[in-house]
């Protein structure tokens, strides 16, 4: 923690009796912009609970002097994986914590109440050609190798702030003459070290965990729909798929014992069958080879 005399901000925390981990080095204006006016408290109280769902990662992933300067929760927003999945079941894989410290932005995949899942990335500031809210009130994030994530969900408050807060900290990397090496604009980390796993690569140099090969995981999906998301955890989304891919069963062999006495349209019946099948793990093959590529899914601890 810092030594300075507390601000506005800790003292309000301190008024409401919310603690934050003394361990790590908070910005505490910055993470609590409005402390008064309709809807403050609440949404200190908000906040703070985030925060302390993320404390426990954050000890093991922040570096020394490293300084938490905003934590906010949003839902990564993409039309394919909405269109396949639903906005429902694309929301729920897609639930992402921001933590901006004054070294990088951390992006760690969370449940809906903003708990660290197992996928967790890191982008040094210099890497984002972009990052404002805009007017429909998502966030886009430009990368400079040709990325582009838009997120949605966040508070008014988090789209201005973070910002704001973004090129305050760029300014600071260009008057530094600050320009880490990297081997892709949003570097994944392993989920077991935290450390970086380089690009296309599915081994961690650091403690030797494997991950799985995003082909490896479409060809599961594609064998048997809504394997490959068992493998990658997505269990909610899995078993709507498993239970979607049950009916469609179920409906051929509705449709065929109907049919038993008409061999032709039993034929007919047969060919859309497969027709269908085989679009239905096609699709699924590829939803799960693109959701595959966007971080990296443990396939065996180190030893």
């Amino acid at each position: 923690m810092s030594d300075e005399a507390p601000g506005a901000a800790a003292q309000k925390l301190e008024e409401l009796g919310l603690r934050l981990g003394p361990d790590i080095d908070y910005d505490f204006d910055k993470m609590f912009p409005k402390l008064t006016g309709w809807g403050a408290k609440g949404e200190i109280k908000q906040k703070h609970k985030l925060i302390t769902l993320v404390e426990p990662l954050l000890r093991r992933l922040l570096r020394p002097n490293e300084r938490v300067l905003y934590v906010a929760k949003g839902v990564q927003s993409k039309f394919s994986e909405q269109y396949f999945l639903g906005a429902w079941g694309a929301a729920l894989i897609n639930q992402t914590v921001f933590v901006l410290t004054n070294v990088r932005l951390l992006t760690l995949h969370s449940d809906t109440k903003g708990k660290p899942q197992h996928q967790y990335w890191m982008i040094f500031y210099n890497q984002i050609k972009k990052f404002k809210g805009t007017w429909t009130g998502t966030l886009a994030l430009d990368l400079n190798d040709g990325l582009k994530l838009r997120f949605s969900g966040f508070r008014g408050t988090d789209r201005k702030q973070m910002p704001e807060i973004f090129q305050g900290v760029l300014d600071a990397y260009v008057t530094a003459g600050f320009n880490p090496s990297v081997t892709q604009s949003r570097e994944n980390l392993c989920s077991h070290c935290l450390t970086v796993v380089p690009k296309d690569q599915y081994v961690c140099p650091s403690c030797g965990e494997e991950f799985w090969r995003p082909m490896q995981l479409a060809l599961r999906s594609l064998v048997f729909p809504s394997w490959g998301d068992f493998t990658m955890r997505h269990t909610t989304v899995a078993c709507l798929e498993l239970f979607g891919y049950i009916v469609t069963w179920l409906m051929f062999v509705s449709f065929i014992i109907e049919a038993l006495g008409d061999p032709a349209r039993a034929i007919v019946v047969t060919a859309i069958f497969l027709v269908s099948l085989a679009i239905e793990h096609s699709v699924d093959a590829a939803l799960t080879y693109h959701i595959a590529k966007k971080g990296l899914n443990a396939k065996r601890r180190p030893a």
